[in-house]
């Protein structure tokens, strides 16, 4: 099902100029980023009133721990598991660069579904745009042959449980939070 779903996505690769480039142009390793983190940056600054602005940069700060929880589960998880990429081991559309990492789970989707869902949780609307994002690029990881459906759905389950995790179960590090808060604040970084 996975190889039959993966040649599904992939096959149009290198066929469709214009669907191509813009998969390219979400998959860079610059783009994807770049637009998570400018949401990022724009969620900081949010909120009509002081207190959906505190709520909004715990949630930044939130969603950068649940990037960096969900980056520790993947690399644990390839140290016991290695899954060869779709490229490996099948005639693939390829049309972006080939990694050597493992394939599962998308150390990449994790990242953008931690981030995006921490907004998610806090913020429909700009979780919403962040979180299309994040299935743009999913899906662009899976037709330019770096990875199968699995690996990304995998790794977008991931981040967005660590997401949820910190959001809804870890409370301890609210203080921590507010903490760093009040110093960018003291440092005019988004009072």
């Amino acid at each position: 099902m996975d190889l039959w779903l993966f040649r599904l996505i992939n096959g149009p690769a290198g066929h469709t100029p214009l669907l191509d480039q813009l998969m390219l142009l979400i998959v860079s390793d610059y783009v994807g980023t770049t637009l998570q983190a400018l949401g990022l940056l724009g969620f900081w600054f949010e909120g009509a009133d002081p207190e959906t602005r505190w709520a909004n940069q715990r949630a930044v700060l939130r969603a950068i721990g649940a990037l960096l929880l969900s980056g520790l589960i993947v690399a644990l998880s390839n140290l016991i598991y290695f899954r060869p990429r779709p490229f490996t081991n099948h005639e693939v559309n390829m049309l972006f660069y080939y990694p050597s990492d493992s394939s599962f789970p998308s150390n990449s989707a994790a990242a953008v579904f931690s981030l995006a869902t921490a907004i998610w949780l806090q913020d429909r609307r700009w979780g919403g745009v962040l979180l299309g994002l994040a299935a743009w690029f999913a899906l662009a990881r899976v037709y330019v042959g770096v990875h199968y459906p699995s690996d990304v759905l995998a790794g977008a389950a991931l981040g967005a449980g660590a997401a949820w995790l910190l959001t809804r179960k870890v409370r301890h590090l609210t203080a921590l939070f507010d903490r760093a808060i009040t110093l960018a604040r003291r440092l005019n970084l988004g009072g």
